[in-house]
């Protein structure tokens, strides 16, 4: 008996679920980070690597080795907590405001300048140049604030993704200077953490190298040697810099950053990927006062239309997850997109077009994000393959990727944007009709999500939502004459005469331009008005396409 009882713990213990490596997760985040500042891919990668061989030549412990690696791959998770100045400054273009503006010294008045007249307001544009100049006469104001609300939203997300307190606490640092001079409130010198005081370091040099390559960054660690940075550490960097750069020769560092990772490696358990994609979620939305809370809508809508729609617990749970990180290729896109009243321009068209591209670039390279991102990057995708940005149609889209895709548009519907104010739910459920008469949502998923959110399904159609203009009661005439009844049989299930059945199918071969039943049953298959088992009733008729739709 005893034996047995070992044997079961035993068996326990190995079928006990594998745990996932955070230095995987957060090396795909990172890759976030780098499209949020228009950087080339990998840069926090990079900057992981150098941090680790920095620290590792400075003699540091095993675990505060450990907490610079992740605090790099984190370094810039608080961008979008200041999107409002960025935006100011950048004549709606925060991007290009974090791109070039992230390692300037900002005690450094006349480098200011200078990078805001040479790549700041070139990228103003006609209509952003009133921002811009407003932006640009209230940044010395602005600059502290903006940076404290990044570290604050920075400490909150990487706790929540998973970072140690170490980390967080560093990152509320990360924007320290080691004079203390324009962050009155952080400490000074010493009393900076020494993980913030070192990946800041590594993130300036590697910014100026990729622009000047190392000889450039060697001259601005050594110009700002005990003033922004730690002067212990600088010298460290200056004697090592060309030696500890030669690892970064790779066009891609994935494997070798995840191989960097200071034992023992982090792991954490499966449900740990819904607050990761909770906290994405969190991160996109706050890009745009338009899109706060967007995509945890999203998600809790999907996952009540996929239960509705009879998913399975473990694709709901991706289907959830998929609506939290639906827009993290978002941060791709400027601000100004998101507030402009008037069409887009043909490169912020293709902008919007490809963020559904990078979220799917961004996570799939996690493997235990792979489904969420594979999901997620398929809702602009529609039917008749008008979608984007694989322009997939209907045999390529699972129900799941249906429901999400109608998720979105329904939920973005029902919220205010800058050229429309929300609609009301009976005018966001008419435009979801029209898009099923268009063929380009699937009506069970459109059922599914108007049940999730507590409006009437399909069952009250309107006239003008079915194919071809047909009325309901052509549609109920089609759908027994498209199971191979005769007309007097047809009479007989509708309640109506013969005379009255004759009229409607010459009207319904008029309107969907057939001349034969057998032409109307085909139009009535590809339209999915056939009920799977044939049966005529009210519900046929308040459940478009039936059971065959499920």
């Amino acid at each position: 008996m005893p034996d047995t009882e070992v044997t079961s713990i035993a068996d326990k213990k190995l079928q006990a679920p594998p745990r996932i490596r955070l230095a995987e997760l957060l090396a795909s985040i990172s890759l976030a980070t780098d499209l949020a500042h228009d950087v080339p891919a990998e840069s926090a990668l990079r900057d992981a690597l150098l941090a680790v061989e920095l620290a590792t030549l400075a003699g540091w412990s095993a675990p505060d080795i450990s907490d610079v690696y992740y605090l790099a791959l984190l370094y810039h998770i608080g961008c979008t907590g200041a999107v409002a100045a960025q935006s100011r400054l950048g004549g709606g273009d925060d991007i290009n405001v974090r791109r070039w503006m992230s390692e300037v010294d900002y005690t450094d008045r006349p480098e200011m300048m200078r990078v805001a007249a040479t790549k700041i307001a070139p990228r103003w544009g006609a209509t952003g140049w009133p921002q811009g100049i407003a932006g640009l006469a209230s940044a010395e104001r602005d600059l502290p604030g903006a940076l404290a609300s990044t570290a604050e939203v920075a400490s909150s997300l990487s706790q929540r993704l998973g970072a140690s307190p170490a980390v967080t606490d560093s990152l509320s640092h990360a924007y320290g200077r080691w004079d203390g001079k324009l962050f009155t409130s952080l400490p000074s010198g010493t009393g900076l953490s020494p993980a913030a005081r070192l990946v800041h370091l590594v993130h300036v040099a590697q910014v100026h190298a990729q622009v000047g390559g190392i000889e450039a960054a060697d001259a601005v660690v050594r110009r700002r040697s005990g003033a922004e940075l730690d002067p212990e550490l600088a010298k460290l960097w200056l004697e090592n810099s060309h030696e500890i750069s030669r690892t970064l020769a790779a066009d891609s560092v994935w494997d070798m950053a995840l191989e960097a990772e200071p034992d023992p490696h982090r792991g954490v358990g499966a449900s740990h990927l819904d607050e990761v994609s909770r906290a994405l979620a969190d991160f996109v939305d706050l890009a745009s006062p338009f899109t706060r809370g967007h995509s945890r809508c999203v998600a809790r809508l999907a996952e009540a239309a996929g239960k509705a729609a009879g998913l399975g617990l473990e694709e709901t749970a991706t289907l959830r997850r998929a609506g939290d990180v639906h827009d993290l290729g978002m941060l791709g896109v400027p601000n100004r997109v998101w507030t402009r009243r008037g069409p887009l321009s043909p490169v912020d068209w293709e902008r919007v077009r490809m963020h559904a591209y990078h979220t799917q670039r961004i996570l799939g390279l996690a493997s235990p994000l792979r489904p969420v991102a594979d999901l997620a990057a398929m809702h602009h995708e529609r039917l008749d393959g008008s979608g984007y940005h694989r322009g997939l149609q209907g045999g390529s889209l699972s129900l799941a990727a249906r429901i999400l895709a109608v998720t979105e548009v329904y939920q973005a519907m029902r919220e205010e944007r800058p050229w429309r104010p929300a609609l009301a739910p009976d005018e966001a459920t008419r435009q979801l009709r029209n898009e099923i008469a268009a063929r380009r949502l699937d009506a069970s998923a459109v059922d599914a999500v108007l049940t999730a959110a507590g409006q009437p399904g399909l069952g009250s159609r309107s006239a003008t939502a079915w194919p071809a203009k047909l009325t309901d009661r052509e549609v109920d005439v089609l759908r027994v004459l498209g199971v191979g009844l005769p007309n007097k049989h047809i009479a007989l299930a509708l309640h109506i005469s013969e005379a009255t059945v004759k009229t409607h199918i010459i009207n319904i071969y008029g309107k969907i331009g057939v001349n034969t039943r057998a032409g109307a049953t085909l139009f009535a298959l590809e339209h999915d008005l056939l009920d799977g088992g044939g049966r005529v009733s009210v519900e046929s008729r308040r459940r478009p396409g039936g059971a065959g739709l499920v």
